[in-house]
């Protein structure tokens, strides 16, 4: 009997968790990879769009003071003109990393959005990461991969 109800347990949490939850298949959205000098002063800034619609990512990435860190800003943003019927995009996850100019991964942070919702027209969605980046050259690579759809 002991035996049923752990199993009707199980069960029920199991039905009670969404479909979505940590569903790694997420479609990649946005990639992109920007260049930022190991300079003290060196920063990069980005504005693209999320594929396949409207919604853009706005970064700004900045070395911070002591030459070790790098300040990662994202806004995600949707605005549509007056009257337009847009679907809202849901973003599951955000993944940024510092690597070395060849490509070899130095650091990297997920932000897991838990499928949080841009809404078209309403609120931005603000995001902050600081990584450490190499310092053995005179630039290092910012990448960023976004997860998500349109639904």
């Amino acid at each position: 009997m002991a035996r049923a109800s752990l199993l009707a347990a199980v069960v029920a949490v199991l039905l009670a968790v969404p479909a979505h939850a940590g569903d790694p298949k997420a479609p990649l959205q946005l990639e992109l990879s920007l260049p930022i000098a190991t300079a003290p002063s060196g920063k990069a800034r980005s504005v693209d769009a999320i594929e396949p619609g409207d919604a853009t990512l706005r970064t700004a990435a900045r070395n911070q003071r002591g030459g070790e860190t790098v300040q990662v800003d994202l806004t995600l943003d949707y605005k549509v003109p007056k009257g337009t019927i847009a679907l809202d995009e849901l973003v599951e996850r955000i993944e940024v990393e510092t690597a070395a100019p060849g490509g070899e991964l130095f650091q990297q942070a997920v932000i897991d959005a838990q499928l949080v919702t841009l809404n078209p027209n309403r609120a931005k969605l603000l995001y902050r990461v600081t990584l450490f980046y190499p310092t053995d050259a005179p630039t290092y690579l910012l990448r960023l991969r976004l997860f998500g759809n349109y639904e």
